[in-house]
């Protein structure tokens, strides 16, 4: 298993409550800037969505737009000259948070469902963190990506036993579905999945996620990666968005969580297969990154299947 394979089953996946978009004829739907990353999915129709003062970005069915967090949105026909803006369109809320915006009042012309996923590896490491441009990726009829789409806003708008979960695998499963084709391209708009390419970088990486157990100091790595120390540091910090010894942290504590979650292994077992000597060393790096000690998120995953952080 390569290091991009690696990190793309180990990444977290939360899915907020979808809207689905409804853009009747000579309307357009105005969103405003957002705060997070969004993820937009057509479901019938095709339009244009605008990204501030940008080009208008043509989409059609099964189409999957991710956009970088802070830039304003709106969706509508190229011809659109009429405006809804997203606080006032007609919304009806549906079950668990799911909204239906309904831009103006003519025809049935867009449906787009639109989302917020945040896409982690570790506490701090997000998969689209470092995206300064849209994504936008269109499938064939019979690619598998529909059908997940299509069960997952499903299961949000009519939750049952294991719904969250199971639309987070639902997501994941797009998101990996868009990244592969990205990698296959060697698209470089997200700088880790371009260094992954790279086997100088991909080899570090392997190393940290391979062995979390392991002392590695960034001389090592670097020398691994066949590179000094200072160049090393600042290719990984330019793909990564932080500094190796961060991103081993975080893969060391994942792992715990992984342990804590599917064995019965003691807290100080767990602590030394991820490379600390002492538990209460591990307990507090572990609450720093999780908000919770780590028999608290044993305790919780036992009681609910998934972590409720301290103060939620």
């Amino acid at each position: 298993m390569t290091a991009l394979d690696k990190l793309l089953s180990a990444f977290d996946v939360e899915v907020e409550p979808f809207a689905i978009c409804d853009v009747r004829q000579g309307w357009r739907l105005d969103l405003g800037g957002q705060g997070f990353v969004t993820v937009h999915y057509a479901l019938r129709g095709s339009g244009g969505l605008r990204l501030g003062a940008a080009p208008l970005i043509r989409f059609g069915p099964d189409t999957i737009i991710i956009v970088p967090r802070g830039m304003s949105q709106s969706i509508g026909a190229q011809s659109a000259a009429q405006s809804s803006p997203g606080d006032e369109a007609v919304c009806v809320g549906l079950p668990e948070g799911l909204r239906w915006l309904q831009a103006g009042d003519g025809a049935p012309d867009i449906m787009i469902a639109c989302g917020r996923v945040r896409a982690t590896y570790g506490a701090g490491t997000g998969v689209f963190d470092l995206l300064n441009e849209p994504i936008l990726e269109t499938f064939p009829a019979e690619h598998p990506i529909a059908p997940a789409f299509r069960t997952l806003l499903s299961e949000l708008s009519d939750p049952r036993l294991g719904s969250t979960a199971l639309a987070e695998a639902l997501m994941k499963q797009c998101l990996i579905f868009t990244l592969r084709r990205l990698a296959e391209r060697r698209d470089a708009r997200l700088p880790w999945l371009r260094a992954l390419d790279d086997p100088r970088l991909s080899a570090a990486v392997e190393m940290m996620m391979s062995y979390p157990e392991r002392e590695c100091s960034v001389e090592e790595l670097a020398a691994l990666a066949g590179m000094s120390r200072s160049s090393f540091g600042a290719h990984f910090a330019r793909a990564f968005g932080r500094a190796p010894h961060s991103f081993l942290m975080e893969n060391r504590l994942r792992q715990a969580a992984h342990f804590l979650a599917t064995t019965d292994l003691p807290v100080k077992t767990i602590a030394g297969k991820i490379g600390y000597r002492s538990r209460s060393n591990f307990s507090r790096a572990f609450k720093v990154m999780y908000g919770i000690d780590p028999n608290a998120y044993r305790q919780n995953i036992a009681h609910h299947g998934d972590l409720e952080e301290a103060g939620d």
